[in-house]
């Protein structure tokens, strides 16, 4: 089985991609249409590591398995607030925050009672 794609070389190939609608546009005899096909190129090169970032996500999430888990409905109304607030997806702002606290190895476990304290202060915050 080959190893997923990294963000890096989802980058690259965006690049690639860019690189040869320049060049598609430099060749283009029509002023109106290479202005636009440059605009075109200049707009995705703006907005590359977005998109390297939403494929990136994209292979990844095809390689999730799926983990129900009840929560406090105080603390679902927080992450779904947080999420619209950060405009993604609340399954994403938990995937998120499950890996930083994850990755943080030496950071204690915490109780109901202080996820709690955090999703009315997250609340509060996006009120």
């Amino acid at each position: 089985m080959t190893e997923p794609m990294s963000r890096e070389q989802v980058l690259a190939g965006i690049r690639g991609e860019i690189a040869e609608q320049e060049a598609s546009a430099r060749r283009e005899a029509d002023p109106v249409k290479r202005e636009r096909m440059l605009r075109h190129a200049r707009s995705r090169q703006d907005h590359a590591e977005e998109e390297a970032d939403a494929v990136a996500a994209d292979i990844a999430e095809n390689e999730q398995s799926a983990l129900s888990l009840r929560v406090p409905s105080s603390l679902a109304v927080a992450l779904k607030a947080r999420a619209a607030a950060e405009q993604i997806p609340t399954s994403a702002l938990v995937r998120r925050i499950l890996a930083q606290a994850v990755q943080r190895s030496d950071a204690p476990v915490l109780t109901v009672e202080q996820v709690e304290q955090i999703a009315r202060r997250v609340y509060r915050e996006s009120v």
